[in-house]
């Protein structure tokens, strides 16, 4: 498990592991992780919208993981950088995490994400982050209040991993609509999932980034 540090507190660990004690996911992915493999390609890493992307079928050729626990934000990330990223060695890491802990204070979240990309980039793994996607409203978690917030940290986030990391892959202009909404074709209910349709749209763009020449 990854030290406490100033940026990540012992208090940020312990309720993190005590919120993915009560995920399904994440004791499936605690099962997983015995489970013999080399090196893969890419990882996918992050949250829910990572955790339901079909990314098998998406990315059928792609030597991957998906590591996506619903829930998850930065300090996650960052406390399971040991067992998820370094021991299976990847060329590449995708990462989709921000809407949980949104409210977190600005500065903070954009340091505490530049913070764990750059521990990737140091093990010579390229890293990649998707855009936070636009939301829905009434979304299920009262978060809509904060969609000016994501457009500003998509801002400076794209500034930041296209300067300093391998890039930055915008899925917010591709699911919003004329209002700057999630598009009502792309949300689930709860206002912050996306429909299949909205991983079929997503996913051409993320392999017109990750994959060029496909």
């Amino acid at each position: 498990m990854m030290p406490v540090n100033e940026l990540f507190s012992e208090q940020d660990r312990d309720a993190i592991y005590a919120f993915f004690e009560t995920r399904e996911r994440w004791h499936d992915i605690v099962r997983w992780r015995t489970l013999e493999h080399g090196p893969v390609d890419t990882i996918f890493y992050g949250d829910s919208i990572f955790e339901i992307w079909p990314t098998a079928e998406a990315f059928p050729e792609l030597s991957h993981l998906n590591r996506g626990i619903g829930g998850d934000n930065i300090n996650g990330l960052y406390f399971r950088l040991d067992e998820d990223i370094f021991p299976n060695a990847p060329r590449r890491v995708v990462i989709n995490i921000g809407i949980n802990g949104i409210e977190r204070e600005f500065n903070d979240s954009v340091n505490r994400l530049k913070y764990v990309a750059g521990l990737m980039r140091e093990r010579g793994i390229e890293v990649w982050l998707n855009s936070i996607a636009p939301l829905r409203s009434p979304d299920a978690w009262n978060r809509f209040q904060y969609q000016d917030k994501i457009v500003e940290l998509n801002r400076v986030n794209r500034e930041i991993f296209e300067r300093e990391f391998a890039g930055f892959i915008d899925l917010h202009s591709v699911l919003r609509d004329s209002t700057g909404q999630l598009a009502a074709e792309y949300a689930r209910p709860d206002g912050t999932h996306w429909t299949f349709e909205a991983y079929r749209e997503a996913s051409k763009v993320v392999r017109r980034a990750l994959m060029p020449e496909s």
